[in-house]
């Protein structure tokens, strides 16, 4: 897969070397073997993938809200530990549209990152502690707004909350197939 073939509407799955993406993976492996879910392949952050006027844009919770950015200037397609998805059922043009005025609402209403969101998977984790409950688009967190943007195109797919969207969730979604993963 090259860069060129991804599609607005993909999914981005990343992993960075770093503190927090080491533990975040640390975390939902633990999760995912409570769980029962297979935790060879983990990602410590999820996006939406978007071209806008032929430049590929990723958008998705960061710490100043749900925002775009350029996917050149923050990936190596080469280096990156990285995945791509995609419905399986192909984006209608209208469906494209949708997803693009879907991330723009976020963009626009998204104020800060969700911190308690890390917290909050800390003490379902280790104290079994379950503290999620729905909060508006003002504070999303990464995989949580990717399952929005997901639900948004299919409410019928995806009944209740997000509020506690693992990656999980995302990864064996029989909705999505995972298409490419980087050599990392």
């Amino acid at each position: 897969m090259d860069k060129k073939d991804i599609k607005t509407g993909d999914t981005l799955l990343v992993n960075r070397n770093n503190f927090l993406s080491r533990t975040i993976r640390k975390v939902m492996k633990k999760w995912g073997k409570r769980q029962g879910y297979p935790t060879n392949i983990l990602y410590s952050h999820a996006a939406r993938f978007v071209w806008i006027a032929d430049t590929l844009y990723v958008f998705g919770s960061v710490e100043n809200g749900y925002q775009p950015w350029d996917f050149d200037k923050h990936y190596d397609w080469e280096n990156d530990d990285f995945a791509v998805m995609r419905r399986k059922t192909p984006l209608t043009e209208a469906e494209e549209k949708q997803t693009i005025n879907y991330v723009l609402h976020l963009d626009a209403v998204s104020v800060s990152y969700q911190y308690w969101n890390f917290i909050q998977w800390l003490l379902l984790v280790y104290l079994h502690t379950d503290t999620f409950k729905n909060d508006s688009d003002k504070f999303t967190y990464c995989y949580e707004s990717e399952h929005k943007a997901r639900k948004n195109l299919n409410p019928e797919w995806y009944m209740g909350s997000v509020a506690q969207t693992d990656i999980f969730e995302l990864l064996y979604d029989q909705n999505y197939d995972l298409l490419y993963k980087s050599k990392q």
